[in-house]
Formats: C-alpha cells, structure tokens, sequence
C-alpha cells in the first residue's frame, strides 16, 4: 500500500480530505437536528419510542461495528453515495408514517448511516494523512463538524419556535413560552408544534443531499482501503486474523470504550427532552443552551494537542472521562439547582463544562484506536 507519508501528502490524497472536511461540516448540521429536533418530534409522536431509545442505539450500535467491515470492501466513496439516500428515505418515512414499527425502523436506519460518517474519517485519515499531522487534522475534522453543528443547532430550535408561532398564529414570545409545556398544548397548538418539528427534519433531509452530491467528488482507490497483501493473497475476514487482533491494547481500548459509550447511550439522548419537558425550558432556550454546549465540544478539540503533549495519550482520555463524572451528577439535579434566569444559566455552565471536557481527549482517542489496529482489520 502507498501510503500518506510516501507521497509526501499526495494532491489526491489530500483532495479526498477536503472533500471529506466539507462533507462532514454538512453532517455536523444534520447531526445537530438528529440529536435535538427528531428526538424531540419522536417525543410528540409517540413516548414509546423515545421511551426505547437506549435499546435503539444499541442496536445502531452494533449495526454500526458490523458496518466497519464495509470499508474494506466498498471503499469510501461508495459509502459516502449510498449513506445520503438512505438516510434521507429514512426521514420522509419517519415524518410521513404513523406506524411506530415503521418509525422505529426508519430511526435505527437513519442513526447507522448518519453515524457511518463519526467512523469512515478515522479509517481514511490513518490512509491519507501524514503521522506527523493526523492529530492535528483529527481535531481539524471534529472542529469541522462541531461548527457547523453549532450553527445549524441555534437555527433549527430558534426555528421551530418562530414556524409554530407562525402556523399557530402566535407571537414568538407566547409560542417560546407554550414550546416548555407541550403536554398542555391543545390538539390543534400540538398539530401546529409537530408540523414545525416535521420541516426541520426536512432541512436535514436536504443537507444530505448536497452531501450525496459533493460526494461525487471524492476519488478513491483499491490500494487506500486495502493493503497490498490482502490484495495479493484475497483472504477474507478469518479466525486467525481476529486473534491477530485480540491484543491486549486492542482489548482494554474497547473495554474503555464500550463502558463509556453504555454510559452515553443512557443519558445523552434524553438530556433535549430532559430540558425541555421536565425543568421546563422553552424550547428556543433549550436550542441555545445546546448550541453553547457544542461551541464547548469545539473550544475541547482545541485543546487536544495540547493535553497529548502534557500527559500522554492514555492518562489524558481517562483524566479527561473521570473529571466529567461529578458533572453530569450535578446536572441530573437540574430541579435543586433554581428557577428561571438561574436555572438556565446554572444547567447552562455545567452543560458547557461537561460537554467541553467530555470530548477534549477524542482527536487524540481516533489516533490511538487507528495506531493499535491493522488496516485490513
């Protein structure tokens, strides 16, 4: 295989990264209504969904693993021309259907390929990026993707607010105030919030198409996703490969991150509708304070290269997980922590601490899981 520092960063290679980069900031933008305003519409459409969540990303989860092994098959553009499409059928279904099956299917569907994304750029970066500055393009690629996350988060909360107001025939001020209390709403304030909801997924349903469409762009090549050897010797997926793999550091990273991923799956996605529809914040504000959580994810990355250099890569992913232990403690006391303007901006500071210390050690975490890990596996 040829590989990134051979080429002395080859123009191919680091034209796909481009292409990625921009691609990816797209993605921020849909994973920033992923993560609050579909959540939020499942809340209204059925509880029950909601309520299931957890075993849903598990499932993703686990689809998600299996996916890996596409790489190796299909290569990256292939992958990033199927993602697009089927993601967006998955949105006209989840927004048209009143099945809850169907929803939930068309849920599980959408996260895998919207999630697809979160692990195709560590397996094409390890390929087309010099050692020397994968670090540094790690943290350049999740900054991407938290920016546009961040932006697209304000708009798209804010939106539903002004739309509501507008179909409900509210003023903004009146429909901010209603968007805390949707269990009061009446049937017709309820159709009127929900359809609001409905738009937003299809702003993200056509973000993805200018994905698919600058897709096209991306010219990869057998040789980058696959080693010379397998190609010689066309050995598939064997069981003397997968205990080439099971080494102790390949073992304790994925104890590490099944832990903390268990951990994320039970409270990460509830914490929009915690805000919303338990402490009462309207939904306008709750857009915001999310949107200041993911800046605190991007100030995070900022400060990766400079952690790797003061303590090493394994003592900064621990330190950073265990610091954000008591924080999230603190916040699952949201009522305790005041009314009003002191609610908010209380939630607001241990929300933006959590999140920006959460994720200060992942641009370093992606570069160690591809240095321990053979490319063919």
């Amino acid at each position: 295989m040829e590989s990134a520092e051979d080429s002395s960063w080859n123009p191919r290679y680091k034209r796909n990264v481009i292409v990625y980069l921009v691609v990816y900031g797209i993605l921020g933008g849909v994973t920033g209504i992923n993560n609050n305003e579909l959540l939020s519409y499942l809340q209204i459409i059925s509880p029950s969904i909601v309520a299931g969540i957890t075993m849903c990303s598990s499932i993703v989860a686990f689809l998600t693993a299996a996916s890996i092994m596409t790489v190796h098959w299909l290569g990256y553009r292939k992958l990033m021309l199927i993602a697009p499409p089927v993601t967006i059928l998955s949105i006209v279904i989840m927004t048209a259907s009143k099945s809850v099956v169907v929803v939930v299917g068309a849920y599980i569907v959408s996260q895998l390929f919207i999630g697809l994304y979160d692990i195709l750029y560590p397996i094409m970066f390890a390929s087309y990026v010099p050692k020397d500055k994968q670090t540094k393009l790690f943290t350049a690629v999740l900054i991407d993707n938290l920016a546009c996350q961040s932006v697209v988060t304000l708009f798209a909360g804010n939106f539903v607010v002004w739309l509501f107001g507008k179909l409900a025939h509210l003023k903004y001020s009146l429909a901010s105030y209603w968007s805390g209390y949707q269990s009061q709403m009446s049937a017709n304030m309820l159709s009127h919030y929900t359809q609001a909801y409905r738009v937003v997924l299809w702003l993200a349903a056509a973000m993805m198409a200018i994905a698919f469409f600058i897709s096209f762009l991306m010219k990869d090549q057998k040789s980058d996703y696959q080693s010379t050897a397998s190609q010689e010797s066309k050995q598939g997926l064997t069981l003397r490969t997968l205990k080439g793999l099971m080494t102790k550091p390949v073992l304790v990273f994925l104890t590490f991150i099944a832990i903390v991923h268990l951990g994320a799956m039970l409270v990460t996605p509830f914490i929009p509708i915690y805000l919303n529809n338990y402490l009462h914040i309207p939904r306008g504000m709750t857009a915001n304070i999310n949107t200041i959580q993911t800046a605190a994810m991007f100030i995070g990355y900022f400060g990766a290269p400079w952690l790797e250099k003061k303590f090493g890569t394994v003592v900064s992913i621990g330190l950073t997980t265990i610091v954000c232990a008591p924080l999230m403690i603190t916040l699952g006391f949201g009522s305790a922590l005041g009314t009003g303007s002191t609610l908010v901006v209380t939630v607001m500071i241990v929300y933006f601490l959590r999140s920006g210390i959460a994720n200060a050690a992942m641009p370093i975490q992606n570069t160690l899981q591809m240095s321990i890990v053979d490319k063919d596996l």
